[in-house]
């Protein structure tokens, strides 16, 4: 850090009002994020439109007027190929999901099977009491205490 970043951090904690006097702050200039474009996701009505268009050649009007089609259950020219391309889309992010997830899976599988043997050999130590009945008070006796006197 640079003397007059330094410098420039005392002067922006004297002259910050939101404290009292005798209380110090330091704000440390913090990096800028970095300026990038944000790229808008598709909706599914769209992916699937470019899917149609990059994979079968359709136009854009012809494969958004099957997509459209499709979702409100006409029967069009292209209504096979826009069935057939969202099952395989949906295969597609399945698979995706699937391969992602297996990792925290065998993981929490392995945790289970760590828990379940530790608990067995807990209950080799010091098996469970049953419930019911505390041995160390006579069977008359309340395990909450005498019973309170009526006024």
């Amino acid at each position: 850090m640079r003397s007059e970043d330094i410098l420039a951090q005392i002067d922006d904690t004297l002259d910050d009002w939101t404290v009292s006097d005798d209380a110090m702050r330091s704000r440390p200039g913090l990096p800028s994020p970095p300026v990038a474009r944000m790229h808008v996701p598709m909706d599914a009505r769209q992916f699937l439109i470019r899917r149609l268009i990059d994979e079968h050649g359709l136009t854009r009007m012809t494969a958004r007027h099957a997509v459209m089609a499709a979702e409100e259950g006409r029967d069009s020219e292209h209504a096979e190929l826009v069935r057939a391309e969202a099952a395989r889309v949906v295969r597609e992010m399945t698979d995706r999901i699937r391969i992602a997830i297996r990792p925290m899976a065998e993981a929490a599988v392995a945790a289970l099977r760590q828990l379940g043997q530790a608990l067995d050999q807990l209950k080799q130590v010091a098996p469970p009491q049953p419930l019911g009945r505390r041995h160390d008070r006579p069977a008359w006796q309340s395990p909450y205490g005498p019973p309170q006197r009526r006024r």
